[in-house]
């Protein structure tokens, strides 16, 4: 039987629709809760730190009259623009090292991401991690690049074994990233009409179908 390894969204989980859709299609699905949350985010103890440390920071200037008012604009002014990427590189890392233990851990067949999940698949792409068949689902890795501060990863030169799924209506990750994505390589874009979340195309019969397209001799 052939085994995915599903990576979930920001949002979402390992259990959701489209897990379970994989599922449905017959396949065993392999996946791991990523700490790419809100909530798992602020639950991070380096972030509690630097947040508990910062707020240190800001009390103390602003306690120092008109000047320190000023400085605490300042500080929060830098923190925003520099402190953001940091925790948003921090929780990608984490969040592909859950994908790199899973791979480790399991004989995978095909890896399949979804948004923030196939932002983590083009890295395992990317990197070298792995070079096995790949499903797409609305890849957020050039929104990720951008917010993280990180370069833009690109596929590899043999992509023959990747299918890239977008919907036209999605209003969260424009289409034309995934355009960009696959120019130039062997993968495959599969345009839907469709929104961010695939509600209407990413159904058992399709996964069945995309599978059996990147598994293919």
């Amino acid at each position: 039987m052939t085994t995915v390894l599903f990576i979930h969204g920001l949002e979402s989980g390992p259990r959701g629709k489209k897990a379970l859709e994989l599922e449905a299609a017959g396949f065993t699905v392999v996946a791991g809760q990523m700490p790419c949350s809100q909530r798992a985010i602020f639950k991070d103890p380096a972030v509690i730190g630097f947040i508990a440390i910062a707020l240190g920071v800001l009390i103390a200037a602003a306690f120092q009259g008109v000047m320190g008012f000023m400085i605490c604009g300042v500080l929060y002014a830098v923190l925003l623009r520099f402190v953001q990427p940091a925790i948003t590189r921090r929780m990608f890392r984490r969040s592909v090292a859950v994908q790199l233990a899973l791979l480790a851990a399991n004989k995978i067949d095909v890896v399949a991401g979804s948004s923030f999940g196939g932002a983590v698949g083009v890295e395992l792409l990317s990197s070298g991690a792995w070079t096995g068949p790949t499903i797409l689902l609305c890849p957020a890795h050039r929104l990720v690049a951008g917010r993280a501060w990180k370069p833009l990863p690109v596929l590899p030169a043999d992509a023959s074994r990747i299918v890239v799924v977008h919907g036209r209506q999605d209003e969260t990750v424009p289409i034309e990233h995934s355009r960009s994505l696959v120019k130039g390589t062997a993968a495959k874009l599969i345009e839907v009409d469709d929104g961010h979340r695939l509600t209407n195309v990413a159904i058992a019969a399709n996964f069945h179908e995309w599978v059996a397209r990147v598994t293919a001799p």
